[in-house]
């Protein structure tokens, strides 16, 4: 029996986000470019084993002083570039792995007070981190997130960055109809979902089991519990979350994204960052996509909190990085 999850769509008459202009922000697709070629970039997903995954409901540890607006990379200074590196899965659904992945990362280096520093690597999760093996046509965060407390993850820098084991394949492209760049769609994709146990960058000199990087423990937070994922993210640094995405997120620019428009394309990970509130008084989530830089704000954007608008609140991952390891 398949279980369906419930999600608000908050709509208002006052429009406090701003899209980009369809010639701009789309390359002058077609309906029918568009719908393809945002449906590559963006997965299905099966949450019927999700929803019985056990929730973090306490932590000892958490803050409680939770302030009106708070950025990780202003908090954690000693990260700030770490956390504000925006990624690029290129032409591929691989946003459960890369979200993951930099999450980690981010996690990591605040947990060693700012002395780790590598990407860690999202071509390893695609590669090994779901059982699925779909590589560039989706997988599941929280699969991947069990995966690295399990086995661990070896590092892995950007595309073409000659960084770590195992760098990122996927070449950055055009999301957003910036004609400097290639076009998404005109891609090819290097899915490698062949999971290899070594590093296939022959620069780097560290074997692949000494490289690997583990989570002590890895949960998906209380049901949209607003207060513990500004909790989790003030403690430990940023989280993961699943959001559904609609026609017009692709065309975001800026402001609180808080209104849908057109069709569910499919769902979508991204990295929570912070919160804060605007000037009309919307509050909202401050997210990392993995766009690049020149989507929406600097590769950011914000979307409405408190409504698990999108579901951004209904799926929020994490693990405590284990730094016991040598």
């Amino acid at each position: 029996m398949r279980t369906f999850i419930s999600f608000v769509i908050f709509v208002s008459s006052v429009t406090s986000w701003v899209a980009a202009a369809t010639d701009t922000a789309f390359a002058k697709p077609s309906y029918e470019n568009f719908d393809s070629r945002t449906r590559k970039l963006v997965q299905k997903t099966n949450y019927d084993s999700w929803s019985k995954k056990p929730r973090k409901t306490f932590d000892i540890n958490y803050k409680t002083d939770i302030p009106k607006e708070f950025d990780a990379r202003q908090y954690f200074v000693n990260c700030a570039n770490v956390i504000g590196d925006v990624k690029d899965q290129g032409n591929c659904a691989s946003s459960w792995a890369v979200a993951v992945a930099s999450t980690f990362t981010d996690r990591l280096c605040i947990a060693t007070n700012g002395t780790f520093t590598q990407n860690l690597s999202a071509q390893n999760l695609m590669s090994c981190g779901d059982d699925e093996k779909m590589g560039c046509n989706g997988g599941s965060a929280f699969k991947a997130w069990e995966f690295i407390t399990g086995t661990g993850i070896v590092t892995g820098g950007n595309f073409d960055s000659n960084e770590g084991c195992q760098p990122y394949k996927n070449r950055p492209c055009d999301h957003y109809g910036d004609s400097r760049m290639t076009n998404c769609s005109s891609l090819r994709r290097t899915p490698m979902t062949i999971c290899r146990e070594k590093c296939i960058n022959k620069n780097y000199k560290v074997k692949y089991d000494d490289d690997l990087h583990k989570t002590s423990v890895n949960y998906i937070t209380s049901w949209t519990n607003v207060i513990q994922i500004q909790q989790e993210i003030m403690t430990y640094g940023p989280v993961t979350a699943l959001m559904y995405v609609y026609e017009n997120f692709m065309g975001y620019k800026k402001g609180v994204y808080k209104s849908t428009v057109g069709d569910l394309i499919g769902y979508h990970h991204v990295k929570l960052i912070g919160w804060g509130v605007d000037n009309d008084g919307n509050e909202y989530w401050l997210a990392m996509n993995s766009w690049n830089s020149n989507w929406g704000e600097n590769g950011l954007f914000k979307i409405l909190r408190g409504y698990n608008f999108c579901s951004i609140e209904l799926l929020v991952m994490a693990g405590i990085a284990d730094v016991s390891q040598p």
